[in-house]
């Protein structure tokens, strides 16, 4: 999985069903360390789900991108280091009881998952 992908796979990826990009997510971030959001001047992006506050979170920078329009136009992607994330994002969502939006696309808002079902997923 180290070539870029194609157009046509990001694509396929983008309207795949949750479990997929959720898979893909996992596989990625593993191999190239680092994990995407979206941050503008007061700090990371964090959105409303009927299971309170949630952070998103995306495989690679183009693909956060694709989310930094309309109300989230004066936000850029980020990289996290994986070790980062695992040490200090992670631990704090758990504590804060904060869910992550892993890999969500333009049509909806990805699979909503606990920091400590990613945690597994990501140490696995």
């Amino acid at each position: 999985m180290t070539n870029e992908l194609s157009t046509d796979q990001r694509v396929a990826l983008l309207v795949a069903p949750d479990a997929e990009r959720l898979t893909y997510f996992v596989e990625k971030v593993k191999e190239s360390k680092e994990v995407w959001s979206l941050s503008n001047e007061e700090g990371y992006v964090m959105v409303e789900t009927d299971d309170g506050d949630c952070v998103m979170v995306w495989p690679d920078a183009e693909f956060a991108a694709q989310w930094a329009v309309d109300e989230w136009d004066d936000c850029e992607p980020v990289g996290i280091a994986l070790e980062e994330f695992q040490s200090t994002w992670i631990p704090s969502l758990e504590k804060d009881e904060i869910t992550l939006a892993v890999f969500p696309n333009i049509e909806d808002e990805g699979r909503l998952t606990s920091a400590s079902e990613l945690k597994v997923l990501l140490e696995g």
